[in-house]
């Protein structure tokens, strides 16, 4: 969530100042806007501080000055400092009430920085009331003034604001497109403050998406940022957000040491709505210590907090919590009271993954209790939540989201080095231009010294004439004993010229073997390294196995002991027996498809592309078959033999088979034409009927239909559907077989 650290920067305070002359009413004169100017931008520097009793204080002298002298602008700009404050305390009530006040006076002066910072509050406060359409609204509002066009810290704020909006409603995508827009800004306007709170953001985004690793690294920025600058209020924040993901991580000792310290931070700067967020995270550690009482205490403590701020956001999650901690403490009431007040807040939040969460917690507990009936209903309801929630998808989206930001940031730095080397080059040119001013005086002292430089070497000359006669003198008397010299030094030089070539060919002997051993090792790396990538390929499979067979099988056979348990309830009304032995034996067949599917995709010999269109059309068949629907299949020949890695192939197979499923339950068709293909390494899949078909512009995408896209969209693959009613419905699917 945005800490809103962003109070009334500098600029305003100087747009407050240089149009404050235009206003000027005859009971203030220049010295009282000056003096008024110093006490607002006091309580800036208190608040930046964290100081914020000090920071009322000079806001509360500035407003009544600026009322007694009739200094509109003094005013606002007090109320509006009030009103930032207020914020950080997270008691939004006394933020309204100013803003009632704020928004008047900036339409009346047609202050769009008034109105910008009212807009950006009302936002703030709609979101923790869970009135997500009016808080973007309001976010719109602030940007479309001009905020865009400013690249301020204001609009890295406002930007900052939308992306916990989306956030909180689930939408990963957008949250992390406006928190990188953010951070972009930040760093532009060198806001250390701001880039500290955006990667705590961003590492929030990551959290979500199950990156831990990558969260902690986030928060980890954050600490440094906000150490450096001595930003209590930030550190109050990332230590509880870091504290959290330690605990999800095991490691206590380091979870405990990061919250304490944001305990010390929110309780030191006194603001309640940290100091709730901080006794949340000691709740957490606490409980996954297995110190339920003190966990359940804390976890009071912080609820009592934000109930008092109407925190929405949070009390959908801390409720939740709070309740498994009352279940545990074995306080049945007290847990089911949590628990629905939890549901009844993520719903008006309209919050997919805390109602998924609820739905959870709730069939855990009717479980628990033996109320088996309730326990299937909250079952169904969440395995219904659960499947219309997607990551993958926006896993990747955000990744190259993040992907953008570092190429733009390093373009912005190749940029920033080309000018920084023209600079160089034009003074390089500037003293190149000066030098020429004197080259003309230059040109003549050098000839000068090259007139004295030549009859130097004149004199040189003679002297070296005469000097050459006396060495030719000398050197007639050594050029024997030279003679005799060079004899033995030619003796000396085949001695060592035999010694070199022995040094060579065991230099060469050694080299080679050195070249033998680097190269045995290269292989052995080689090798190994192969079979790290082959154990690696191995856990993932066993991984996504894992997966498979906990969220399908695991809920499945769940939900069979419950159906088995409502049939043994009901042996004396076999009508209502019966009905839950159906829906048991259907979760059976599924069961049996689903291990089936699981053994076929594994089985390397299944990768030839001849096995799978046995499997499809068995598949095909059977379907067809079952409804008395016609049927013309069309398979390659057996002579085209091609393969296609198991992944591929699973999704592949499961495209299809949802074709094929939705075409028997849904199409009431007389015939159906299913056809495979390959070109050029693609292959080809058409799914067609003469059913009723449906309305495709009209129609609401099940999960059937977005699991398909999905699906398809991971291999880069065109997936296409077209119906109308009563002219049938055809799926179409041309996906490249990767190597």
């Amino acid at each position: 969530m945005n800490s809103f650290l962003k109070i009334v920067s500098l600029v305003c305070i100087a747009s407050l100042f240089s149009k404050s002359e235009i206003y000027c009413q005859a009971k203030y004169n220049t010295s009282d806007s000056l003096f008024i100017k110093n006490l607002l931008v006091h309580a800036v520097n208190y608040t930046k501080q964290a100081k914020y009793d000090s920071a009322i204080d000079y806001a509360n002298r500035a407003l009544s000055l600026s009322k007694a002298v009739g200094f509109k602008y003094g005013v606002g700009y007090a109320y509006d400092h009030l009103a930032e404050v207020e914020l950080l305390n997270g008691k939004m009530n006394l933020v309204r009430q100013y803003d009632s006040v704020v928004m008047p006076l900036a339409l009346q002066l047609k202050d769009t920085v008034l109105m910008i910072s009212t807009f950006n509050r009302a936002g703030v406060y709609k979101m923790e009331q869970g009135k997500n359409k009016e808080a973007e609204q309001n976010f719109l509002a602030a940007i479309n003034m001009g905020l865009d066009l400013q690249e301020s810290s204001k609009t890295a704020e406002v930007y900052s604001n939308l992306g916990s909006l989306y956030l909180a409603m689930g939408n990963k995508d957008k949250a992390s497109d406006w928190f990188f827009k953010s951070l972009r800004l930040y760093e532009k306007n060198s806001n250390q403050s701001g880039q500290g709170e955006t990667y705590s953001n961003i590492s929030s985004v990551y959290y979500l998406m199950g990156k831990v690793d990558d969260a902690i690294e986030y928060q980890k920025k954050s600490i440094a940022i906000r150490e450096r600058i001595n930003d209590l209020q930030g550190l109050a924040i990332t230590n509880v957000n870091i504290g959290q993901l330690f605990i999800l991580k095991k490691l206590y000792p380091e979870a405990l040491s990061h919250l304490q310290q944001s305990v010390k931070f929110a309780e030191r700067i006194n603001n309640p709505k940290l100091m709730a967020s901080a006794y949340s995270g000691m709740a957490a550690y606490c409980s996954r210590t297995k110190d339920f009482p003190a966990a359940l205490n804390w976890q009071r403590k912080a609820i009592e907090l934000f109930e008092q701020g109407n925190n929405v956001q949070m009390l959908s999650r801390l409720y939740v919590a709070a309740g498994n901690l009352a279940n545990i403490t074995e306080d049945s009431l007290t847990a089911l009271d949590y628990y629905n007040k939890a549901l009844q807040l993520a719903q008006g939040l309209h919050n997919l993954e805390n109602i998924s969460n609820v739905y959870d917690k709730l069939h855990s507990f009717y479980l628990a209790h033996k109320d088996y009936e309730k326990a299937y209903d909250n079952y169904r309801r969440y395995i219904n939540y659960r499947d219309s929630i997607s990551n993958v998808s926006t896993l990747s989206k955000i990744e190259e989201i993040k992907t953008k930001y570092e190429t733009e940031k390093k373009d912005n730095e190749i940029a920033q080095l080309n000018t920084e080397q023209r600079i160089r080059q034009l003074k390089i040119e500037n003293q190149k231009a000066i030098i020429a001013v004197n080259e003309q005086e230059a040109r003549q002292k050098e000839k000068e010294i090259q007139l004295l430089s030549q009859a130097k070497e004149l004199q040189g000359l003679k002297i070296k004439q005469q000097g050459e006669q006396l060495e030719k003198q000398m050197l007639l008397s050594k050029n024997n004993a030279q003679e005799l010299q060079l004899a033995e030094q030619d003796k000396q030089l085949k001695e060592k010229q035999l010694q070199g070539q022995k040094q060579f060919r065991n230099l060469l002997i050694a080299g080679i073997a050195v070249i033998l051993l680097l190269s045995w090792f290269l292989f052995n790396r080689f090798q190994l390294k192969k079979k790290l990538e082959q154990q690696k390929l191995l856990l993932e499979m066993r991984n996504d196995i894992s997966r498979n067979l906990h969220d399908d099988i695991g809920a499945s056979l769940s939900n069979i002991n419950i159906l088995n348990e409502l049939t043994k309830r009901n042996v004396t009304n076999p009508e209502k027996a019966n009905v839950y032995l159906s829906k048991a034996g259907d979760d059976i067949q599924r069961i049996s498809e689903s291990l089936s599917d699981i053994v076929w995709n594994i089985n390397p010999q299944y990768d030839d592309l001849d096995n799978l269109f046995v499997r499809m059309k068995r598949y095909a068949a059977d379907m067809l078959d079952g409804k008395n629907i016609g049927a013309d299949l069309s398979f390659p020949n057996e002579n085209e033999k091609m393969t296609m890695p198991m992944d591929q192939r699973r999704d592949f197979y499961l495209i299809f088979k949802e074709a094929v499923n939705n075409l028997v339950k849904y199409s009431k068709a007389s015939k159906a034409t299913i056809e495979v293909r390959l070109t050029d390494h693609t292959i080809h899949l058409l799914v067609e009927d003469n059913g009723k078909g449906f309305n495709a512009n009209n129609a609401k995408t099940g999960n059937g239909l977005m699991n398909m896209k999905q699906r398809a969209e991971k291999w880069n693959a065109e997936i296409m559907v077209h119906s109308a009613p009563e002219t049938g419905t055809s799926v179409s699917l041309n996906m490249k077989i990767h190597s």
